[in-house]
């Protein structure tokens, strides 16, 4: 019987690529893809992956909020992170958010088919390092204090990168389901947390974080 593999990500090269690894191994089917996590919630819902591929930044959705959504929902489907994101940015979110593992784009083929047996089996797939400095208590290694993937919260970090992509207040309310207020209330809290003295500020950090 062949495990049955969804993808989700907003680059069309990716999805192909990842699609011809899988399917030319015996034991794995992909049953179907998309660029849109709002259609992938709802296929996941009628065709009941094992496994779902997802890329943890989406063009208007955070990828920790989808992992939430969707271990709430389907709690029997796996999820595995494939992000060209470092992990020391994401994979504690995405791990504590209910992801069984985190992949960069650029991990060998072997590495891919690995993470995705071993998940198959039950397993976790991430560093050793950043299981070892949950377990303790800490977080993975960070850069300079003021990281924005270290100091905001997954809501925060969220509004961060929509700002980084040239959503204003009133277009981020509406896609979060939040009042314009509350988003407002949460960038003053970001320019706080990053020490950022403006409006401008907070825009051109955003947007230099965007295109990292």
């Amino acid at each position: 019987m062949k495990h049955k593999i969804y993808i989700l990500d907003d680059h069309p090269v990716v999805i192909e690529g990842l699609k011809k690894i899988l399917e030319s191994q015996e034991d794995l089917q992909v049953v179907g893809t998309s660029e849109d996590a709002s259609i992938a919630l709802e296929q996941v819902e009628k065709l009941k992956p094992n496994v779902i591929i997802l890329d943890i930044t989406l063009k208007d959705r955070s990828g920790v909020d989808i992992i939430k959504k969707l271990k709430q929902s389907f709690p029997e489907t796996h999820v595995l992170v494939y992000s060209m994101h470092d992990e020391n940015v994401y994979a504690e979110r995405s791990l504590r958010a209910g992801a069984m593992g985190y992949l960069m784009k650029g991990d060998p083929v072997s590495r891919v088919l690995l993470a995705i047996r071993q998940i198959l089996g039950g397993g976790f797939f991430f560093s050793a390092n950043l299981l070892g400095s949950i377990v303790s208590g800490g977080g993975p290694r960070s850069s300079a204090r003021g990281e924005p993937g270290r100091m905001l919260s997954d809501r925060q970090l969220e509004i961060f990168e929509m700002v980084g992509r040239g959503f204003d207040s009133h277009e981020i309310a509406s896609k979060l389901e939040l009042s314009a207020k509350t988003v407002d209330a949460h960038k003053a809290n970001i320019r706080q947390k990053l020490g950022l003295d403006s409006a401008r500020e907070l825009l051109m950090e955003a947007v230099r974080w965007v295109e990292k």
